[in-house]
C-alpha cells in the first residue's frame, strides 16, 4: 500500500463512525503527506470500497457498522456537525417545535451556521446556510426571536399562548447592541422589524429599532396587545 494512501486510511480511522468528513478540512490536515489529486482520488477509491460514504460535493462520511448490519448517518448526525461548539444555529419548523410555538416539525432540517465556506448546503434533508453573525448567549436569544417572528404569519398551528410568553421571557434578556450586530449581517423584513419593535414597545423596554423603520410606512403586523388578551 502506498504510504500516501496509509496516511489517509488512517486519519480517516480517526474520525468517529458517523460524522461528516469535509474533504478540503481534511486535506488541509494532510497536504504535507500527500498531493492534492492523490487525495481525492483515494478518497473516491475508499467510497467505492465502502470505507467512506460520499454524501455530497466534498462530504463524506465512514459509514457505521454493527453486527446488524452498517447505520446510515441520520439527519440528526448531519446537523450536529453544523450546531456543535455554537458554531451553528437551529432554525425553522424544529426550532419552532422545540420551543413549543408549534406542533409541526418539518421534514427539513434548517440550519444557520457560521462554518459553511460556501453559502448554502443541502445535505440529505439538511439544509444549512452560511451567517457571518458571531453566536453567542447574546446573539442567538436575537436571532432566534427575529426567525420566529419572521415566520409567524405563515407559521401553521401557532399556540399564541406560548409565543406570548416566549416573548415575553425574551423581552427581560433583551439585548440592543447584540440586535444591531444581527441586523447588521443578517438581512430581515422591515415587517419583522416593526413586529419585534411592537413587542419591545409593549413591555416598554428601550431599543434603537426604530432606525431602521420608517415612519411613513405602515407595516402589516399582529396586533401585539391583541396576542396577549387571547393568550
Amino acid at each position: 500500500m502506498s504510504s500516501y494512501v496509509s496516511v489517509l486510511e488512517n486519519a480517516v480511522k480517526e474520525i468517529p463512525a458517523n460524522q461528516l468528513i469535509i474533504a478540503s478540512e481534511l486535506y488541509s490536515r494532510l497536504s504535507s503527506e500527500i498531493t492534492e489529486q492523490a487525495f481525492y482520488k483515494t478518497m473516491e477509491r475508499f467510497s467505492k470500497s465502502g470505507k467512506l460514504v460520499h454524501l455530497t460535493k466534498g462530504v463524506y462520511y465512514r459509514p457505521k457498522k454493527t453486527r446488524f448490519g452498517t447505520v446510515p448517518i441520520s439527519d440528526d448526525e448531519i446537523a450536529g456537525y453544523y450546531l456543535k461548539n455554537q458554531q451553528g444555529l437551529m432554525v425553522g419548523y424544529r426550532m419552532f417545535n422545540q420551543k413549543g410555538i408549534t406542533t409541526q416539525i418539518g421534514k427539513q432540517v434548517e440550519i444557520l451556521s457560521t462554518i459553511l465556506p460556501e453559502e448554502q448546503k443541502h445535505i440529505r434533508n439538511v439544509s444549512v446556510r452560511k451567517i457571518t453573525v458571531p453566536l453567542n448567549e447574546e446573539t442567538i436569544p436575537v436571532m432566534e426571536a427575529m426567525e420566529i417572528l419572521q415566520a409567524y404569519q405563515e407559521m401553521e398551528d401557532v399556540n399564541t399562548k406560548v409565543l406570548a410568553a416566549y416573548m415575553t421571557n425574551f423581552v427581560q434578556v433583551y439585548s440592543d447592541s447584540a440586535m444591531e450586530l444581527v441586523l447588521a449581517n443578517r438581512k430581515y423584513k422591515k415587517s419583522t422589524i416593526a413586529f419585534m419593535t411592537a413587542f419591545l414597545n409593549y413591555h416598554q423596554v428601550k431599543h434603537s429599532l426604530s432606525r431602521h423603520l420608517s415612519p411613513m410606512s405602515d407595516y402589516k403586523i399582529p396586533n401585539v396587545e391583541e396576542l396577549y388578551v387571547f393568550a
